[in-house]
């Protein structure tokens, strides 16, 4: 049997999925500089181990309640040869997922202001929405970002 690979997630009390393949690495929040004049949904930037790294807030992406929570991570992402960090409440634990048990986003679902929703997995019973963070950004996002950075 086939078996997919996730890093698990937190926005407020929600679990949430990324394959692991997309994350460089998982760091705890740490000091973060602001970026005047930028999207409401960056946070800043994080210098970690001298690369400097936009953070995205994906609360705010996503427009969900800013509850706050005592734990931040910040995730690591890959998108070509940039890296952009996504603000999560925690992100500690990895999955395997059964291939069967990984489905498609229900097409009523997807629209285009949340095409980063890949596929949905069933885990002991529990539907977690799976996030491909490559697309959480559009590429003119992208590049007004590392324009600011």
């Amino acid at each position: 049997m086939a078996y997919k690979q996730y890093i698990i997630f937190k926005l407020n009390d929600e679990k949430y999925a990324a394959e692991i393949s997309n994350i460089a690495s998982i760091t705890d929040y740490s000091s973060i500089t602001t970026l005047p004049n930028g999207p409401s949904y960056i946070d800043g930037l994080l210098n970690l181990r001298g690369d400097i790294i936009p953070v995205i807030n994906l609360k705010k992406r996503f427009n969900l309640a800013d509850n706050q929570m005592k734990e931040k991570r910040i995730i690591i992402a890959r998108r070509g040869d940039t890296q952009i960090g996504f603000l999560v409440d925690d992100a500690s634990q990895s999955m395997s997922v059964e291939s069967d048990q990984v489905l498609p986003p229900p097409v009523i679902a997807i629209q285009k202001s949340n095409r980063y929703i890949s596929e949905v997995c069933i885990k002991d019973n529990e539907l977690i929405v799976v996030i491909d963070l490559e697309k959480v950004l559009t590429d003119d996002e992208v590049e007004e970002i590392m324009e600011l950075a």
